[in-house]
């Protein structure tokens, strides 16, 4: 079958290979992308589809973005991301259910009729890449035939799209935070490096933005030291006194705190703020470094990341923005060491100069 692009209905034998296959493909050591190539690849030629592809939801929830496809021509995939808005198939998808395409020439939900035409495309099969309640994209698979798959084909790419979600979730991050390890390790500055981690942990996520603030010596202000995806307007708004937001003062117990709606949340201090620059959800952690005093750890400032949209944080998001705050803590930990042990060496300086000076009389 591999190669004919000519879709035979299910195989128990060949679903059992392909599974085997998608398997074989989740080292989470590997580069995501050549893991998904190996996913559709093994779809595709062991169940017969002519094609299949990879889109996975932009951080707005607005467009579709490709990131693998197997089978299918350039041109046909070279028409840029797909408008969620505009393409009632994709909705359908994302609100988690597994929609069949019989005619890909002429059903209203599929926007592309004349595309698949010129393609040779004559149906599809589309399921959400989901990963408990979080849908981060879509797989299709593409026959060359106009034909209504049944419910075993529909149930197997459902559980085939669950396993792809799964495989590229966890080797993005494991490749985030092996990025994000070796970029503390280098001589850039520690606004770079903050600036650099919520950056990786926005995009990985799909989240609206992230900020990161530290407590100023009065222990009475939370500072901004790194920001991403936000407004300046938004980062102008006022400083920010641990007095006047509950949340914050949770947050600096050492208590994550997670706000599934804004608007229905009054522990802010700029609220309004927030709802206008479009932020909904809110996951909040403390940032802590070890106590050299006591031995303990101390907490010296957050770190937040925002979704445009209400939304309940997994336990999975949860231990990878936990990771994410603990890489960022050693960066600020190494800093301040970095400047406290100058700072030591500076007013050594002139001893060991007045020295050398008496030493050559």
């Amino acid at each position: 079958m591999q190669g004919e692009g000519v879709h035979s209905g299910p195989n128990p034998g060949r679903q059992c290979r392909t599974i085997s296959e998608i398997a074989d493909a989740m080292n989470p050591t590997a580069k995501w992308q050549n893991m998904v190539h190996s996913i559709l690849r093994a779809i595709v030629d062991n169940l017969g589809y002519k094609g299949a592809l990879v889109r996975l939801v932009d951080a707005e929830r607005r467009t579709l973005v490709l990131t693998g496809a197997v089978g299918l021509s350039d041109t046909y995939l070279g028409r840029g991301p797909v408008e969620i808005e505009k393409s009632e198939l994709d909705r359908e998808v994302l609100a988690g259910n597994v929609v069949d395409i019989a005619d890909a020439r002429s059903d209203p939900r599929f926007q592309f009729h004349h595309q698949a035409a010129a393609e040779g495309i004559g149906s599809l099969l589309a399921a959400p890449l989901a990963l408990r309640d979080r849908v981060i994209g879509v797989l299709r698979v593409y026959s060359a035939e106009s034909r209504t798959a049944n419910e075993q084909e529909k149930h197997f790419l459902q559980a085939a799209a669950k396993l792809t979600a799964r495989a590229l979730i966890g080797a993005q991050r494991i490749e985030a935070l092996r990025n994000i390890s070796a970029q503390i390790s280098s001589s850039v500055g520690l606004q770079e490096v903050l600036t650099a981690i919520l950056r990786r942990t926005v995009d990985e996520l799909n989240y609206k933005g992230g900020i990161i603030r530290l407590l100023d010596p009065t222990g009475c202000r939370l500072e901004l030291v790194a920001a991403t995806g936000l407004s300046q307007a938004y980062l102008n708004k006022g400083e920010v006194a641990v007095e006047q937001s509950a949340v914050d003062r949770a947050v600096l117990r050492g208590e994550p705190v997670t706000i599934i709606d804004v608007a229905m949340e009054t522990g802010f201090q700029y609220p309004r703020e927030m709802l206008e620059e479009g932020i909904r959800s809110v996951h909040a952690i403390p940032l802590t470094v070890p106590d050299r005093t006591d031995g303990g750890t101390r907490v010296i400032g957050i770190m937040r990341v925002y979704s445009a949209q209400p939304h309940r944080f997994s336990e999975d998001e949860i231990a990878f923005i936990q990771a994410i705050a603990s890489l960022g803590a050693i960066a600020i930990e190494n800093a301040q060491l970095y400047d406290e042990n100058k700072r030591k060496a500076d007013r050594l300086q002139p001893d060991e100069e007045g020295w050398h000076s008496i030493k050559e009389r």
